[in-house]
């Protein structure tokens, strides 16, 4: 700093001055530099209406997730649950009226006694008493086309003797039956196979025994 007195330069912490003596106080020093007030510095994020503040986030309360996932409707699974139920009823009623089997003869049995009528048997045997006086086949037959010929043919597999019946001509779904006439026959006991054919292909084997 300088003297104000003599204008001589003295060291900034001095009380005196170095070439006249006189003191020099603190106000003085206060004086002899002012400060320059600080550069204000433009805050380039703080410029108004540039950017809109976004809302905070408002938090879950706790033990519960911020994203709840929407329940799902009871409708679809009842739905199919009724599906399931319909396919397997289907499944049900193809089993029991002859399976999957393309062939169309669905039921055949042995009986000793047929439903004049109907043709269905009154009964399913696999051995007939040698007593019997007639054997019968009765077959269900379906998804024939008009016109469709229906033949059994009989083995007695000790003899390798053979029956052939006179075909039937069907034109829609239905039983039929075929027999052997043990009386009239040529027929011993043993064991026997009848083979049944739905327009010439072999769509059924039985079997059985007179004893």
């Amino acid at each position: 700093m300088f003297c104000p007195k003599c204008g001589a330069r003295n060291d900034d912490n001095v009380r005196f001055c170095v070439n006249c003596g006189s003191t020099l106080s603190a106000t003085q020093q206060q004086n002899q530099f002012q400060q320059m007030p600080p550069l204000q510095q433009p805050n380039q994020f703080q410029q108004p209406n540039q950017f809109q503040q976004r809302p905070p986030l408002q938090q879950a309360p706790y033990g519960q997730p911020m994203y709840m996932q929407p329940k799902k409707s009871k409708a679809g699974v009842i739905i199919a649950i009724i599906a399931v139920l319909v396919i397997l009823g289907v499944v049900a009623t193809i089993w029991f009226n002859g399976g999957f089997s393309f062939s169309n003869v669905k039921q055949a049995y042995i009986a000793t006694a047929v439903d004049p009528t109907t043709s269905e048997p009154l009964d399913q045997v696999k051995r007939v008493p040698s007593t019997t006086a007639t054997v019968y086949v009765a077959a269900l037959i379906r998804n024939v086309d008009e016109g469709a010929n229906v033949v059994a043919v009989w083995y007695h597999l000790d003899s390798e003797e053979t029956v052939v019946s006179e075909p039937l001509y069907i034109n829609y779904d239905a039983w039929v039956n075929f027999s052997i006439d043990r009386i009239g026959s040529n027929f011993p006991t043993g064991d026997f196979v009848v083979e049944l054919y739905v327009n010439d292909s072999l769509q059924k084997t039985l079997e059985f025994t007179i004893y």
